[in-house]
C-alpha cells in the first residue's frame, strides 16, 4: 500500500469524526454566546426595574457565564464593582440618594462592558437614559411597598387596623338577628339534626 492510499483511508475514517467534533465545538460556542446574550438582553430590558426577579436572576448568572474567558475580564470587573455597591447599606435618605445614583452609574458601566464584549456599540448615556418605565409601574410598586409595610406593622403589633364605630340601631338589630340565626343553626348541627 502506498502512502497516499494510507492517507486517503485515514482521511476517510477521521474526516467525519473531526467534522462532528468541530460541529460540537461550534455548537458549544454558539450556546455560550447565546447564554451571554440572554443575560445582556435581560439586563437591558429590566434596567428600569432592578428589583424584578428576571433582573436579579440575570445578575446572578454573570459569574457563571462570563468568568471563563479573558475577553470578559472587564465585564467581571464591572460586575464586582456593582455587586460590591449593591451590598452597601444606606442609613439616611441622603445616603440612599447617593447609593441609588451610584448603582445606576455602575449598572450602566456593567451593561456598557457587556455590550462591548458581545459586539454591541451602545454608549453609556443611551444605556442610562433610553429606557421606558411607565409611571404607573412606579406608582404600583410604591403602593405595594406601602401595603406590605402597613401589613407588617399590623402583624408586629406596631399599629392597629383603624376602625370606626357606627351607632346605628337598625344595623345593630340586623347583626343581632344574624348572630342568633347562626347560633340556632350551629346548635341544631351540633345536636345532630
Amino acid at each position: 500500500m502506498k502512502l497516499y492510499e494510507i492517507l486517503t483511508i485515514i482521511a476517510i475514517v477521521l474526516g467525519p469524526i473531526l467534522a462532528v467534533q468541530a460541529e460540537k465545538l461550534l455548537q458549544r460556542r454558539r450556546e455560550d454566546k447565546s447564554r451571554r446574550l440572554n443575560i445582556f438582553k435581560t439586563l437591558m430590558a429590566t434596567r428600569g426595574s432592578s428589583l424584578s426577579f428576571a433582573h436579579v436572576e440575570a445578575l446572578n448568572r454573570i459569574d457563571l457565564e462570563f468568568s471563563d474567558d479573558k475577553k470578559y475580564q472587564k465585564v467581571i470587573a464591572a460586575w464586582k464593582e456593582y455587586f460590591d455597591n449593591l451590598g452597601q447599606k444606606a442609613q439616611t435618605d441622603e445616603q440612599l440618594t447617593v447609593w441609588v445614583a451610584r448603582n445606576e452609574e455602575l449598572l450602566a458601566n456593567l451593561l456598557y462592558e457587556m455590550g462591548q464584549s458581545l459586539g454591541y456599540k451602545f454608549d453609556k448615556v443611551l444605556i442610562k437614559r433610553n429606557m421606558y418605565s411607565p409611571a404607573g409601574h412606579e406608582r404600583v410598586e410604591r403602593e405595594n411597598e406601602l401595603i406590605r409595610k402597613g401589613l407588617l406593622d399590623v402583624l408586629k403589633a406596631e399599629t392597629a387596623i383603624p376602625m370606626t364605630i357606627i351607632n346605628d340601631e337598625e344595623a345593630l338589630k340586623r347583626q343581632t338577628e344574624l348572630q342568633e340565626a347562626m347560633l340556632k343553626y350551629y346548635k341544631k348541627k351540633s345536636d345532630g339534626e
